[in-house]
């Protein structure tokens, strides 16, 4: 009874050793393949100048169309140029934040305010309309908060007041609601933005 026993001990040693191969493991599973393809790193196209997405297996899983492309965050958004302004896609290559806005580093921010779970309309950003050149306020999704109707915008401060210039060389301030709380009488932005920090008590 000792001789099969131990027949079967070595053919079952065998057969694992074989399974493993010279490395010790497989060469893919699929728990790696998963893997790979959740990780994306942004690719310049030579061919093309623009930038997509390659998985670990350097495959394109988002095609190459942006201007310029950034590594994705912890939420699943990367931010990405298209033509002159800048928007986010997820991971899927959808946008999430429409390609409108002006400077790369307010869609960082409206990153960022997505990230700590900030109200819309609570975070805006200036923005100039590039169809009608008049500036408006956008939400984090680059919708607009408020639409495009000043000359002019300043940024929202912490206490949620904007300068802006309602006509030429007539400043004034807003809130969040877009409600006028500095008449628009005054001649340049610091003297608006004086009296707004005199009314703030600063």
């Amino acid at each position: 009874m000792k001789y099969p026993i131990s027949i079967f001990l070595f053919i079952s040693m065998f057969f694992v050793c074989s399974c493993a191969g010279l490395g010790g493991f497989p060469l893919y599973s699929g728990s790696y393949g998963s893997q790979a393809a959740s990780r994306l790193t942004p690719v310049e196209n030579p061919a093309t100048g623009l930038y997509g997405y390659v998985n670990d297996l350097g495959m394109w899983v988002i095609q190459p169309k942006f201007r310029s492309a950034q590594r994705f965050r912890n939420n699943g958004l990367a931010r990405v140029q298209i033509g002159v302004r800048y928007g986010a896609i997820n991971m899927a290559g959808k946008v999430v934040i429409n390609p409108v806005f002006e400077h790369s580093y307010d869609v960082d921010n409206a990153i960022t305010s997505m990230e700590k779970g900030r109200l819309r309309g609570i975070d805006l950003w200036e923005t100039r309309d590039s169809k009608s050149g008049l500036y408006g306020f956008l939400d984090y999704y680059g919708n607009w908060f408020i639409k495009p109707q000043y000359y002019n915008a300043r940024g929202f401060n912490d206490e949620g007041f904007a300068v802006v210039e309602v006509g030429r060389n007539r400043w004034g301030a807003i809130d969040r609601n877009n409600r006028i709380v500095i008449q628009p009488n005054f001649k340049a932005s610091y003297e608006a933005e004086n009296a707004l920090r005199r009314l703030l008590g600063y």
